[in-house]
């Protein structure tokens, strides 16, 4: 068993080497410095909820060793790091507006990705949708939601090259290989039937794929009884996202790919959902909650409007924010949106050093914010003033 672990390592080590390429360009781009007064809308910001949003991640902060590392290739960051921010945060108990902005420009220097220029990206939008499904598999529910499967093997690259650091390879051992975990399709047609907990069933994969997009969600079943899951692992497959297989195939365009378009599209024609959907080979595993709030990826309960989902593999957990976008509103135009928002989230989506999923809760807005939101922006790590200054 040790020899066949060593062997993962190397192949896994292997792999990556292969996609160094790609890490060196990204490596070009640079952490630039800004002051607070640079970032539009900071001194007028709703600024209370982007401090409990704080205080969620030093929580789990505060209860970990300081030594573990939770930095990214470009943001080498240890929780000791933000230990002593995290201290302080938690002791403001009722601050004023004035006393939470004095703690984030004390403590922490905004920093911007740069790369000739402010690199700009996407910023989308999520909420917790609300399921019906059934603990046992019925003619109507028959769509199984999965919980992680034994044999996914999740391995930490960082381990065999520093380089590599907090990037992750995801498979399964096949005789004495580690080869790639099943997709979708394969997945759909039974591949892990017997090897991954069912954790409840719903209607139709359509269903399914867009929970797995939100990452989190609430279940009601047939008593009425609710219950939560939220993401747990995905199987490292490519992700492509069914707005792109359309456009491409010419049914949409980009400006009117909406979530509420390609759920029409799809319930008109029902004996086209499985071929579409299996282009999109990535897939995602979920837990059962213990809690009614949507849980991020970090671990730690979600502020409806100021947590962010990004691209882990760019950006720490627990990184405070600052956002600077628009958002939807219903008479189709965009309202400026300059808020303190905290990395707490990721998604199989959110890919790039600039992209941003916004977590917008429940409700009949969220599922307008979620479905509408599609639009260009920035943002400035707040990060720990040392760091900050050897990045």
């Amino acid at each position: 068993m040790k020899a066949l672990r060593l062997y993962i390592m190397l192949i896994a080590t292997v792999m990556l080497a292969l996609t160094a390429g790609y890490w060196y360009s990204s490596a070009k781009t640079s952490l630039t410095p800004a002051s607070f007064h640079h970032l539009p809308g900071w001194d007028t910001a709703s600024i209370q909820p982007s401090l409990r949003a704080f205080q969620h991640s030093c929580r789990t902060f505060l209860k970990q060793n300081p030594e573990k590392s939770v930095g990214t290739e470009s943001i080498p960051l240890q929780i000791k790091d933000w230990q002593p921010a995290c201290v302080v945060a938690m002791s403001l108990k009722t601050p004023s507006d004035a006393t939470i902005r004095d703690f984030f420009q004390t403590w922490f220097t905004p920093v911007e990705f740069y790369k000739h220029k402010p690199v700009h990206g996407l910023f989308t939008g999520y909420f917790m949708p609300l399921l019906h499904g059934s603990l046992k598999k019925t003619a109507e529910y028959s769509v199984p939601i999965y919980g992680l499967p034994s044999n996914l093997i999740s391995a930490n690259l960082g381990l065999f090259r520093k380089d590599l650091h907090n990037k992750r390879i995801v498979g399964r051992v096949a005789g004495n290989k580690l080869v790639p975990f099943y997709t979708r399709e394969e997945i759909s047609h039974g591949a892990i039937r017997h090897i991954a907990p069912v954790l409840f069933w719903i209607k139709s994969p359509m269903d399914r794929l867009f929970l797995e997009i939100e990452g989190s969600g609430a279940v009601e079943l047939a008593d009425g009884e609710p219950f939560y899951v939220g993401y747990a692992a995905e199987n490292g497959a490519e992700y492509k996202s069914v707005a792109s297989v359309l456009i491409r195939e010419g049914v949409m365009t980009r400006d009117n790919a909406s979530s509420a378009h390609i759920k029409a599209y799809l319930n008109q024609h029902p004996k086209e959902i499985n071929r579409i959907l299996n282009q999109n080979k990535s897939f995602v595993f979920f837990q059962k909650l213990k809690t009614n709030a949507a849980l991020g990826a970090q671990g730690v309960p979600l502020t409806p409007g100021y947590s962010l989902a990004v691209d882990h593999a760019f950006i720490p957990y627990g990184t405070p924010t600052f956002l600077s976008t628009t958002t939807p509103t219903e008479n189709n135009r965009k309202k400026p949106f300059n808020r303190l928002m905290v990395a707490q989230d990721t998604g199989g989506a959110i890919r790039g050093m600039v992209r941003g999923d916004v977590f917008w809760g429940t409700g009949k807005k969220a599922y307008f914010m979620a479905n509408h939101m599609q639009n260009k922006g920035r943002y400035w790590l707040l990060l720990p003033r040392d760091v900050a200054a050897r990045v």
